[in-house]
Parts: structure tokens; C-alpha cells; sequence
């Protein structure tokens, strides 16, 4: 039996955490979002699910426009050097910047902080992973939104599962356990159960 998460739920919530926000990702209110998109291994099957998903999501709310996509193979320094290119290429025109992983917002990250930008003010950031440093920076205002894969919801869903197993009961094939978003509002309490 299989105990996990569907990414394609991860990419969603980070589509909803832009569009939750009360502009909707739309800095300079002109009604189109501009995005970037810092990729994982475009072949690996999260990354394509996080990317398409993600966007999917929030184009429901808000129109969305694409400046560009780019492969940081879930690497820190590589997703920098893209957002930095991107954010000398564009400028304020990016208002998004969507990280397959929080190694990736990371990176993203030092990059709107050494152009100047601000999170939360005139762009926005969202990962997945719930990295204690991105939760962190979550609580401190320098990242949007995260997804948490819960390991810990796994692990008792596995547990509960290989019990019933174990008393003869039928067990499910698959079991998918959910995706928690990662906002302002319940990043602390996500720390908490991190540490």
C-alpha cells in the first residue's frame, strides 16, 4: 500500500496563496499578473505538476502572464542567478515568483532583497516544503506562502494503515494524505511542530 502526497495539490495551494492575498498577486493593479517561474527538473513529475497547477489556480481568479520559466533543478544558487537575471530583465514587471521548492525561494529570495524589492509590498513568493528557515521567513514577512508535505500525517496514516493490515482488515491501495498551505496565519504553529 502507498502512503503519500499528490503534487498537483501542492501546486494548487500555491496558486491559491497569491490568490487569497487581497490583490491577488496584482502589485501594480493593472489586472494582469506577471510571474516568473524557477523550476524544479522539469522532467520530475512534482516540478511539472507544481508548475502547471500552480498557475492553472490562480489564473481562475486573476489573468496571469508569463515573463519567464526557467530550470533551477531545486538548487538555491541556481534559482539566485535566474531571479536576479530575471529581476535585471524585467524589473518591476514581476510581481510573482514561483519556486517549485523553498531551496528555490531561498535563492529567489537574496535576489529580490539585493534588487531592492520588498515581499508582501510591490512582489510576492511562495515555495513548497515548509523548510524551517522558509517558514520562518514566511513569519517574518519575507516569503507569501509555502506547501507542507506533513511527513508527520504520513507517518501515521502509515502507521494506522499497517495496523488494520496486520488485523486482517482490506487497506486501500493508495493513500493520499493532504498538503497543508503555509501563510501567515498558521506558519508559527507550523514551526512549533517542525522543531
Amino acid at each position: 500500500t502507498y502512503v503519500g502526497a499528490d503534487a498537483r495539490q501542492s501546486g494548487t495551494y500555491q496558486g491559491e496563496e497569491i490568490a487569497e492575498l487581497e490583490n491577488k498577486g496584482d502589485a501594480d493593479g493593472d489586472g494582469v499578473v506577471r510571474y516568473i517561474m524557477v523550476q524544479g527538473d522539469p522532467e520530475n513529475v512534482d516540478a511539472q505538476y507544481r508548475t502547471e497547477k500552480s498557475i492553472e489556480r490562480l489564473s481562475q481568479d486573476i489573468e496571469v502572464e508569463e515573463l519567464t520559466k526557467q530550470r533551477g533543478d531545486w538548487d538555491q544558487a541556481k534559482a539566485q542567478q535566474i531571479a536576479q537575471d530575471a529581476l535585471n530583465q524585467y524589473g518591476d514587471k514581476i510581481e510573482v515568483i514561483f519556486c517549485n521548492n523553498d531551496a528555490m525561494a531561498l535563492g529567489a529570495l537574496q535576489a529580490i532583497e539585493a534588487a531592492g524589492r520588498k515581499v508582501n509590498e510591490d512582489i510576492y513568493l511562495v515555495g513548497v516544503d515548509a523548510l524551517t528557515e522558509a517558514v520562518q521567513n514566511v513569519i517574518d514577512g519575507k516569503q507569501t506562502g509555502t506547501v507542507f508535505n506533513n511527513h508527520f500525517a504520513q507517518a501515521q496514516a502509515a502507521s494506522d494503515i499497517a495496523v488494520k493490515f496486520l488485523s486482517g482488515e482490506k487497506v486501500d491501495a493508495v493513500n493520499m494524505v493532504n498538503y497543508e498551505k503555509v501563510t501567515k496565519d498558521n506558519a508559527q504553529e507550523i514551526l512549533d511542530m517542525l522543531k
